[in-house]
């Protein structure tokens, strides 16, 4: 899990420069936030059950793509036209990397369901993809943790993993800067 912080520092940070918790109280910031992750789910999870078939009943259990669904409802906002599909992983430690990024999200949805709140967003009122699981995250991302710590025990499985991660925060990223219209330095 080292490894993979690590090397996905730098490309975390401009998502979070990028999703900006600040800004997330604003309306239409907020909104295109929503759609980007909903057209980037409705590629990603294909992408990685293709990748993973023997765990794709663990990923569609773990699937946030609903709540996100929910929310674009709850307060009336279009969902962008789907993405083009993703290229497939690399390999599957390259697919548990991405897992990894995306698993991580549920865990930082947390502490972003917190300062949503204070603009009136709840899970039943337009935050239901950042809130997640809501307490049982802490566990979710307990599993997920073991998981890929078995997953990736092998150091060249590790390095795939870890390519896996940062072309998944590019892949958001570059959807989030096109839709905010704003650039962030490159990782």
């Amino acid at each position: 899990m080292s490894a993979l912080r690590t090397a996905t520092r730098e490309h975390h940070d401009r998502i979070d420069r990028l999703v900006n918790l600040t800004l997330l109280q604003d309306r239409e910031h907020y909104a295109t936030v929503l759609q980007v992750f909903d057209a980037f789910l409705r590629a990603w999870e294909p992408a990685v059950q293709a990748a993973l078939p023997g765990r794709r009943e663990w990923l569609q259990a773990r699937s946030r793509l609903r709540f996100l669904q929910h929310d674009l409802r709850v307060l009336g906002i279009a969902a962008l036209p789907a993405i083009a599909a993703l290229p497939a992983f690399a390999s599957p430690a390259a697919a548990w990397g991405s897992v990894y990024v995306m698993e991580g999200s549920a865990l930082g949805g947390q502490v972003i369901t917190r300062s949503l709140a204070a603009a009136g967003l709840g899970p039943h009122t337009g935050a239901a993809y950042f809130h997640g699981w809501g307490e049982a995250t802490a566990g979710l991302w307990r599993d997920a943790r073991a998981l890929l710590e078995s997953e990736l025990s092998d150091p060249v499985a590790l390095d795939h993993a870890c390519d896996g991660a940062r072309g998944t925060f590019d892949s958001l990223t570059l959807l989030l800067e096109a839709a905010l219209h704003e650039r962030t330095s490159a990782a």
